[in-house]
C-alpha cells in the first residue's frame, strides 16, 4: 500500500477510530459520540478538571484525520510535503489518527468534517511532537477556521503556567509534553454545516526561531444545555463591555531588536487572519505599533521600510491602512502607537538596526554624564522632536482615531546633552553631571523635555476632535510604586493639564497609584493596566482583572496581545474580560478552558516506555 492513497479499510480494520468511552458502541468512523453521566448541567463549565469519562450526553469526539480532505494532501507515515498520519490512544481510550506536518515542508490545506449541529463548545486536542524544531511557541503551531469564520486562528501549545486554583499546565514538575495530549477550549459556535479546517503556519511564523511541528490530533464538541446557551449569550460583546485595549507589537514586520528581518505582506487576507482573535470581542482599542524608531510598518515618505532602497512595492499591503479598516468594521478604535528604538548592537545587520535618521544626525544623540554617545536621539533637541512628531502626522493620515507613545521601552529620553546641561545651569547655577542622578530639581528639569514632547502630541491631535493620546508606562512588579519621574514621566502634570487620556501600565500597577491617578483625573481619564504575565490560565486572568477594576482601572490593556492570542484556552478568557460583572463566573468556569491527557500508544508503541532515548 502506497502511504499517499490510503486504503480507508486500512483505518477501519486497524482501529475503532474515536472510541471514547469504554463498553460505548461506535456506529461508525465519521460521527462517533460519548455519552455519559452529566455532571455539568447547572453550570456553564464544570469548575474541576474533567475526563472523558464525565462527560455529557451528546459530546462528540473528531480523532480521526484521514477523515479530512483532501486525501492527497496526507499519507499514512512520512511523505514530503504531506500531513503524517499517526495512529494514538490516550490513557482515557480515545483513538485516532493525528496530522502532523514538518514546518519546512508545504503540506496544504485539512477539512474536518464536524458533523454536528447545535451550539458546541469547541476544544482541540494538539500533540507537541519532540523533534528538532523548538522555536518559540508563542505565536502558534498550527492555523484553523471554521467555514464561516473570516479568518484563520492561530493556535500553539499551552504550557510552562502554574495557578493557584489547580489549572497548573505542564512544566518542569510535569509530565513529558511529547507523551502527553493538551486539550485546550477554543470557542462556542453553531457548528450547522460546518467544518474545520487547518493548515501550517504561514510566513513569518514558520521561520527558524519559531517553527515547531504542526500537529492536530482530535477535536472534542460539547453541546450547551439550555442554562449554558443563555449564559453564552449574555457574554457577547457589547458597547459598555469593549474596555481593554490589545497593544500589538509589529517585531514580525519590521525585524525583531534581536535581530531578524522584515516582512511585507502582500495578501489582504493576511490581516484577515491577523485580525480574527479580536474580532467579537471585549477589545475595544487596537494599539499598532507603527512607527518603531525609524522603520515604519506603513508606506511612509519620511522614516524606512527597512529594505535597501527603501521603495514601497507594489504588490505590498499597508498593514495600517488594512488594520485602520477591519479595527473601525468591527466596532473598535485604533491607534498608531510609537517606540523610540536606536541604533542596535554592532552585531547586529537586520534592518531595525539601521537606524537611518540617527546616522545621518548624530549631532542630537543623547549623551552619558561623560559625554560619550548614547544610542538613541534626545527630546532635547526640537528637530529630533519634529521627525517624530512628522511621522505620528503620516499615520494620522489614515484616519486612526488616535496616537500612542510607549514609554515603557527605550528611556530615558534625555540625558546630559549640552542644551540639556546649559539650561540646568542657567536656572540653577549647578552642573547636573556633578549631582545624584535622583536630584529633584534634575529630575523635574530632565522630564520637561519629555511633557514639551507630549504638549506638541497633544496639539497635533487636536487639529481635529475627539482623537486620543495613550501612553504607555512601566511598572514594577516589587509591590512599590515606579518611580516615574526617573524615566521622565512627569503623569501627574501630564493628567491635570488634559494632555492625556488613557495610562496603561505594565507590568504591574501599583493600587495607591491608580487611585491617586483617578483621583487626579476623574472619569474621563482611562487607566487601562496591563494584564502579566503574558501566559496565565483563564481563571488567573479572570482574577487579576477583578482586582484592577476594584482599584479604580476602567480597562486593561495587553502588552504583546498578538503573541497571546495563540494559547486559546487563555484567550477565551481575555475576550470576555470587559464583563466586569461576569468575572466570577468566569473564575469558576476557568479550570475546565485546559486539560491534558496522557497518551498510551503512538505510532503502535507503547508511550510510557518508549521514546526514552533522549
Amino acid at each position: 500500500m502506497k502511504p499517499q492513497n490510503i486504503d480507508r479499510r486500512y483505518f477501519l480494520k486497524t482501529s475503532i477510530v474515536g472510541a471514547a468511552l469504554a463498553g460505548v458502541p461506535i456506529a461508525n468512523s465519521t460521527a462517533q459520540e460519548s455519552i455519559a453521566t452529566d455532571k455539568s448541567s447547572t453550570s456553564s463549565f464544570s469548575s474541576k478538571r474533567t475526563t472523558l469519562a464525565e462527560a455529557r450526553p451528546g459530546t462528540l469526539i473528531r480523532p480521526d484525520m484521514s477523515n479530512c480532505s483532501p486525501a492527497e494532501n496526507f499519507a499514512l507515515g512520512y511523505q514530503k510535503d504531506r500531513w503524517q498520519l499517526d495512529e494514538f490512544e490516550t490513557t482515557e481510550g480515545v483513538k485516532g489518527f493525528m496530522a502532523s506536518a514538518r514546518p519546512d515542508h508545504s503540506c496544504g490545506k485539512l477539512t474536518l468534517p464536524l458533523e454536528a449541529q447545535g451550539l458546541y463548545r469547541i476544544y482541540l486536542g494538539i500533540h507537541a511532537t519532540k523533534s528538532h524544531y523548538r522555536g518559540s511557541s508563542s505565536y502558534g503551531q498550527i492555523e484553523v477556521k471554521l467555514t464561516d469564520d473570516k479568518g484563520f486562528r492561530r493556535v500553539g501549545p499551552e504550557d510552562d503556567t502554574e495557578d493557584e486554583d489547580g489549572t497548573t499546565k505542564f512544566g518542569e514538575d510535569g509530565p513529558s509534553e511529547d507523551k502527553i495530549i493538551t486539550e485546550a477550549y477554543w470557542k462556542t459556535a453553531e457548528l450547522k454545516g460546518q467544518s474545520l479546517t487547518f493548515r501550517q503556519m504561514p510566513y513569518p511564523y514558520n521561520r527558524p526561531e519559531h517553527a515547531r511541528i504542526g500537529n492536530l490530533t482530535y477535536v472534542r464538541l460539547v453541546p450547551l444545555n439550555e442554562k449554558e446557551k443563555l449564559h453564552w449569550r449574555s457574554t457577547r460583546p457589547g458597547k459598555n463591555t469593549r474596555n481593554l485595549a490589545l497593544i500589538f507589537c509589529t517585531g514580525q514586520y519590521t525585524g525583531h531588536t534581536r535581530g531578524t528581518y522584515t516582512f511585507h505582506p502582500s495578501s489582504k487576507d493576511w490581516f484577515k487572519d491577523e485580525f480574527e482573535p479580536f474580532a467579537n470581542s471585549d477589545i475595544g482599542l487596537l494599539i499598532f505599533e507603527a512607527v518603531r524608531g525609524s522603520s515604519c510598518v506603513y508606506k511612509t515618505s519620511i522614516g524606512s521600510l527597512g529594505t535597501k532602497d527603501n521603495v514601497w512595492q507594489e504588490d505590498w499591503v499597508d498593514p495600517l491602512r488594512e488594520l485602520t479598516r477591519l479595527a473601525h468594521g468591527n466596532g473598535m478604535k485604533i491607534f498608531a502607537s510609537m517606540r523610540f528604538i536606536g541604533v542596535q548592537f554592532p552585531m547586529n545587520v537586520s534592518p531595525i538596526a539601521w537606524a537611518p535618521f540617527y546616522w545621518k544626525h548624530r549631532e542630537w544623540t543623547m549623551r552619558s554624564k561623560e559625554g560619550i554617545p548614547i544610542t538613541k536621539l534626545s527630546l532635547a533637541y526640537p528637530e529630533v522632536r519634529q521627525y517624530w512628531l512628522s511621522l505620528l502626522r503620516e499615520t494620522l493620515t489614515y484616519g486612526t482615531d488616535g496616537l500612542q507613545l510607549h514609554l515603557n521601552r527605550s528611556e530615558p529620553y534625555v540625558f546630559y546633552e549640552e542644551p540639556v546641561v546649559r539650561a540646568f545651569q542657567e536656572k540653577y547655577g549647578d552642573d547636573p553631571r556633578k549631582l545624584p542622578v535622583d536630584d529633584p530639581r534634575w529630575l523635574e528639569h530632565s522630564a520637561s523635555y519629555l511633557t514639551q514632547f507630549i504638549r506638541e502630541i497633544r496639539a497635533l491631535l487636536d487639529e481635529k476632535p475627539e482623537r486620543n493620546l495613550g501612553v504607555t508606562l512601566s511598572g514594577r512588579k516589587n509591590g512599590n510604586p515606579a518611580h516615574y519621574e526617573e524615566n521622565h514621566c512627569d503623569v501627574e502634570t501630564w493628567i491635570r493639564n488634559g494632555l492625556v487620556n488613557y495610562i496603561m501600565v505594565t507590568p504591574d500597577l501599583h493600587p495607591t497609584l491608580l487611585k491617586r491617578w483617578r483621583s487626579l483625573g476623574g472619569d474621563k481619564l482611562h487607566i487601562w493596566p496591563d494584564l502579566m504575565p503574558r501566559s496565565q490560565t483563564a481563571a488567573s486572568y479572570a482574577r487579576l482583572a477583578k482586582q484592577y477594576y476594584k482599584a479604580g482601572a476602567d480597562g486593561l490593556c495587553l502588552w504583546d496581545g498578538e503573541r497571546r492570542s495563540a494559547k486559546i484556552s487563555e484567550w477565551a478568557a481575555v475576550q470576555q474580560l470587559g464583563h466586569v460583572n461576569q468575572l466570577d463566573q468566569l473564575i469558576k468556569d476557568g479550570p475546565s478552558y485546559y486539560r491534558w491527557t496522557g497518551l498510551k500508544t503512538l505510532g503502535g508503541f507503547d508511550v510510557k516506555w518508549s521514546f526514552k532515548d533522549g
